[in-house]
């Protein structure tokens, strides 16, 4: 892949970083609703991006990648700027709703583009590299604004919901730079888009067809149970934090003078990022050493073992965010890049789309029942059985139908 086109990549990656308001967004919208509101809102935004994620892959797969990604940039700066503006319920209900169709437009059709890019004029065997990269350049952006963000908080609420407007934005600019694919490019041949692209009525069947028979069945619900884990046990980096930290976090100064809240959540998130960023910069290079399945037996497995560990020692809390956050960024390229190698052209977005899908309603049952744990025992009560659920999930899944060696058979 030319370094021209890997730097526009990277620089399209980098101003999707929702990093401004990242480490300051729930206080932000705590202000103007209670908490039952607010718990209202997260499942409104989940639902939603459960059920747009098919439909919206479908829009990738059938007007084009890039079409789609345009989409979700513009619903990202809608969302942002109503954000600025909102102060009740109903007004954030809207906004909630065009942030859940940001993210299901471009959940699909971002990895479908780069890796069909690479496969017509590069080689897609990049494709876990130069994906794993682009994420870091990401979550390096949102190092440096979590920061940023965390300080406009203080100066004014409000301030770093505009910054991120003016990142987001520029990355509509950004994304009419890069080229299509030429199976949806403007050079594409009317015959080759019929035969290529799906309608809605193919869509369904298709991912049926893909997840339901080997070697793709055993991987998603595998794959698919961890990152659901994962995903519902960062929801409580800062309730943890707070149970097990609060004092330290208290005292947190610097010249003998109180860091504000926003300042020392932006720093915390900052650091986590970092991790995040690391481990998704290498992601192609741990895949080479240690293979797909080596890295999805080792990360997954001991990412659950630190989940329960704080209940026993409050020191393994630190190293449990470290591999919340740096577990998924660390396989998510890898697994792309393995759904990308057993699904066809046609239908490539939907297919992703569908697995992020079924993650997320996965974690939906995970998330209240962690919530009832929470209130009835503590939260890292309700980490800790999230841990549980995983290695027993996944045990079972390997008994009845071992995903590894569907997967070398194929």
């Amino acid at each position: 892949m030319s370094s021209r086109l890997i730097g526009k990549y990277y620089l399209f990656q980098a101003t999707r970083s929702v990093g401004f308001i990242s480490p300051i967004f729930t206080l932000f919208v705590l202000r103007d609703v209670s908490f039952t509101q607010y718990g209202a809102l997260s499942a409104l935004s989940s639902t939603l991006v459960v059920l747009g994620e098919v439909p919206t892959g479908y829009v990738g797969d059938r007007y084009g990648r890039r079409t789609s990604l345009a989409l979700s940039v513009a619903f990202t700066v809608l969302s942002l700027l109503g954000f600025v503006v909102a102060q009740s319920f109903w007004p954030y209900v809207l906004f909630y709703a065009l942030w859940a169709l940001a993210l299901t437009f471009a959940s699909g059709s971002a990895d479908a583009w780069l890796y069909e890019v690479l496969e017509e004029r590069f080689d897609a065997d990049d494709f876990t590299r130069i994906r794993g990269r682009g994420a870091s350049v990401m979550r390096w952006t949102s190092v440096v604004t979590m920061v940023a963000g965390g300080a406009l908080y203080v100066v004014d609420p409000r301030y770093p919901f505009v910054a991120s407007v003016a990142l987001n934005g520029l990355g509509l600019a950004v994304l009419f730079t890069l080229p299509g694919s030429r199976r949806y490019g403007d050079d594409a041949d009317g015959d080759s888009l019929a035969d290529d692209r799906i309608t809605v009525l193919d869509a369904l069947p298709l991912v049926r067809r893909q997840f339901a028979s080997r070697p793709l069945r055993p991987f998603v619900v595998y794959v698919g149970l961890f990152f659901a884990v994962v995903s519902a046990a960062n929801s409580y980096i800062q309730p943890v934090t707070r149970e097990l930290f609060q004092a330290t976090l208290e005292s947190a100064t610097v010249a003998g003078h109180a860091l504000p809240l926003g300042v020392v959540l932006g720093l915390l998130y900052a650091g986590f990022t970092v991790v995040s960023a690391v481990a998704s910069y290498f992601a192609g290079d741990v895949e080479e050493a240690f293979g797909l399945w080596g890295a999805l037996v080792v990360v997954p497995v001991a990412t659950a073992v630190l989940l329960v560990l704080p209940r026993v020692a409050v020191a393994a809390a630190l190293p449990m965010f470290v591999a919340i956050r740096g577990s998924k960024a660390l396989l998510l390229p890898m697994v792309n890049g393995h759904l990308n190698d057993h699904v066809g052209s046609a239908g490539r977005a939907t297919t992703l789309s569908a697995f992020s899908m079924l993650w997320r309603l996965l974690r939906v049952p995970m998330v209240i029942a962690a919530g009832v744990a929470a209130d009835a025992v503590t939260e890292t009560a309700a980490v800790a059985g999230l841990g549980v659920v995983f290695l027993v999930g996944a045990g079972v899944t390997w008994l009845v139908d071992s995903p590894a060696e569907r997967s070398a058979a194929a």
